[in-house]
C-alpha cells in the first residue's frame, strides 16, 4: 500500500484513525506505540483519532490520546464517550497549530455513549472549523448524529471538516451528506484488515473546501486504514 506522499505546503492535511485502542491483532498486547512513526511520517496538520483507552488495564492504564499528543507534538482535544469509573474509551482532535475553542457534543440514540469532538482550529496559518466522531452501529441512529454532529459545525466559520469512524457506507448516508451541503472524499476501503478489506467505514466529509489529493493507510495496530485527505 502506497504511503501519503508528501503534501504542498499550501495545503492542509487532515487524517482519521480509530485506533481500535492499539491493539495489533486479536491475541497480542496492545502496542500503539508501533503506530507513532507511521502517524509522524504521515504528517497530518489535524488528526482525528477514535476508540482511545484512558485508565484501563488492557493498556496498562495509559492515557493514550496524551501520549499521542506527544509523540505527534499536537494539542490536544480530548472527549470521554464510553466510561467505568475512572476508565474510558475516547475520541480525540490532535492539532499541530493552535486551537480557539472546542465542545465536546453528545449524540443522540440509545445503547453505548456517542460523543463528537468540534474545535475551531488554525493550521498552516488558516482557520477551520473541525470534528471527529464515532457513529452508532445502527445505521438509523448513525444518520441521526450525523445530523447532529452537522448542526454542532454549523455555528463555526467554514470551512467545515467533519472525520471519523461514521459506520455507515456511501450508500447509507448520501442524502444527509448532500442535504447538510458537504462534499464525501471517496476511496478505497478501509475495516477489517486483518480478514480481508470489504467496505468503507472511516471517512471525510468537507463543506467549503476541497480535497486535492486522499487516500489510505495501514498501521502495525487496529482493524481500520487511517484515511487522509489533503486540502485546499
Amino acid at each position: 500500500m502506497q504511503s501519503a506522499p508528501e503534501r504542498e505546503a499550501a495545503l492542509v492535511r487532515i487524517v482519521s484513525w480509530n485506533l481500535q485502542h492499539g491493539v495489533p491483532d486479536p491475541v497480542a498486547r496492545p502496542a500503539l506505540a508501533r503506530a507513532v512513526p507511521v502517524l509522524q511520517a504521515m504528517a497530518g496538520d489535524v488528526y482525528g483519532l477514535q476508540e482511545l483507552d484512558r485508565g484501563r488495564v488492557r493498556t496498562r492504564f495509559a492515557h493514550q490520546a496524551a501520549d499521542l499528543a506527544e509523540a505527534l507534538e499536537g494539542e490536544l482535544v480530548w472527549a470521554r464517550a464510553k466510561h467505568w469509573l475512572w476508565a474510558s474509551q475516547s475520541n480525540a482532535l490532535l492539532v499541530r497549530g493552535e486551537v480557539l475553542e472546542s465542545d465536546v457534543v453528545s449524540l443522540p440514540g440509545r445503547g453505548e455513549r456517542r460523543v463528537a469532538v468540534v474545535a475551531s482550529v488554525v493550521v498552516a496559518g488558516q482557520r477551520w472549523s473541525v470534528a471527529t466522531t464515532h457513529l452508532s452501529l445502527q445505521p438509523a441512529i448513525a444518520r441521526r448524529q450525523l445530523h447532529v454532529t452537522f448542526e454542532a459545525l454549523e455555528g463555526r466559520p467554514k470551512p467545515w471538516v467533519l472525520v471519523g469512524d461514521l459506520n455507515l457506507q456511501q450508500h447509507q448516508m448520501t442524502d444527509v451528506v448532500g442535504q447538510a451541503g458537504y462534499d464525501l472524499v471517496e476511496g478505497p476501503f478501509t475495516i477489517n484488515a486483518r480478514t480481508g478489506l470489504n467496505r468503507r467505514l472511516d471517512h471525510v466529509l468537507l463543506n467549503g473546501t476541497t480535497a486535492i489529493a486522499s487516500g489510505v493507510e495501514k498501521l502495525p495496530c487496529s482493524d481500520h486504514l487511517a484515511v487522509w485527505a489533503d486540502l485546499a
